[in-house]
Order: C-alpha cells, then structure tokens, then sequence
C-alpha cells in the first residue's frame, strides 16, 4: 500500500494549486496529508481514476445570463407600433378613394411615424410640419396632450363624411393607446433620465388628427373655443 505524504502534496500544490483531489485504489492519506487536504477545503474522493474522471459536476448558475432575459413589454411596444404603422397605410390607402387632400395630411403623419419607428424622431421641430394648430389646440401645446378636443359619436357617421370622420378617429385611438404602451415599456428610464423620447411626436399626430376629425365634420368654428374662430390652420 501507499501512503500520501503531506511533504508530497505540498509540492504538487506548489506547482500547481488545486481544488479536489483523488485518493487512488491502493493508496492511503498519512493524517498530516489529510490535515493539509483539510485546511484548504481541498474535496477528496477516492476510486480508481476511470471512475473519478466519470464524475460531472452540474453547472453554476450564470447571473449574467439570467439578467439577459428578455423584456416583453418591449417586444409588445415593437408589435404594437407595426400595428400602427400598418393602419397609417391602411387609412391613407382608404382615403386616397375618398378625399385626396386629407389622405395626403394623413400620409404626412405616417412619414413622420415611420420616423419614430427608426429611432429618428426625438426632437421633431413644429417648423417642419404642416400642422400648426388651431383655435383649440394652439401653437404652445402642439407636442402636448390636449385631450380628444372632437368626440365622434354614431351621429357623425351619418354625415356625409361619416366614413372619412371614423377612419381618422379609429387611427387617433390606436395612437393614443400606443402612448400608454411607450410609458410602460419605457418606465424604468424615464424614472432614471426624466424624458419622454417620442411621446411629444405621438401627443402632435393626435392632435393634428383631432383637427382633421374637426374640419371634416364640414363644420369652420372649434369645438373647444370661441365658435367664432375657424378650427384649423395647416
């Protein structure tokens, strides 16, 4: 039989530290060799070599890629804004058979959109836009929530623009939820850099498409202010 110093194990030790060590069939530890094994937490374990190579050990957890996990608020708001994007084209295409003029204010909006998608949109100047508002959502409040200034109800759709009226506040709508779906996926750094990187641009499409809705009704005078001022200005 063979006996495993302490003097032995120190020099392997010295050559190359390491963590475990197997006791091979046939060999024994002197107390002194164990005593060292010990003090350095070292694992023993004891078979022929065969055997202990066959040993695996399962894998740590990786905190880095648990951190890794996707956001799915994110992926939603990426959804989302296809959506949206898509029934831009939708309605443009729908009103170019109708009115051509307001399919090119909403065609407008849609350029200014895919802006947004692109990563482009923070900081859109007003000069660079048509819409310059109107008696009810002024100049000052453009990238600002103004509120639903025109509320469509089953009566403007029976007004001979009615179809017109209902394609521009079905696409005020989903924009306005596309606003909410940006704070929620973007929470965590607002909280962090106090800003809102496209929501002034969502607040300014609103509000253009709340003025459209207006003059469409056939109507000269806002809903909102004086009736004797005329309600749109683009």
């Amino acid at each position: 039989m063979k006996f495993i110093t302490e003097m032995e194990l120190r020099n392997v030790y010295r050559i190359g530290p390491f963590t475990s060590y197997m006791v091979e069939h046939g060999s024994r530890l002197t107390p002194e060799a164990r005593q060292f094994l010990t003090d350095r937490q070292i694992a023993v374990s004891y078979g022929t070599q065969e055997k202990n190579q066959e040993q695996k050990q399962e894998p740590l957890p990786n905190p880095d890629r648990q951190a890794e996990k996707p956001d799915w608020r994110r992926g939603k708001l990426r959804c989302q804004m296809q959506s949206v994007s898509a029934l831009f084209l939708l309605t443009g295409q729908e009103l170019l058979e109708r009115d051509v003029l307001l399919a090119q204010k909403v065609l407008e909006l849609s350029r200014l959109f895919s802006a947004l998608q692109r990563g482009e949109g923070g900081g859109t100047s007003a000069a660079d836009l048509s819409f310059h508002g109107c008696t009810g959502i002024t100049a000052d409040v453009l990238f600002e929530d103004a509120g639903d200034c025109f509320e469509v109800t089953e009566f403007h759709i029976q007004l001979e623009k009615g179809k017109e009226i209902a394609l521009l506040h079905r696409l005020r709508s989903a924009l306005r939820e596309l606003g909410f779906a940006v704070l929620e996926a973007t929470e965590d750094r607002l909280q962090e850099k106090q800003e809102e990187p496209i929501i002034p641009e969502i607040h300014y499409m609103i509000n253009a498409l709340s003025s459209l809705i207006c003059s469409t009704t056939g109507g000269r005078t806002c809903q909102r202010q004086n009736p004797s001022h005329t309600a749109i200005n683009w």
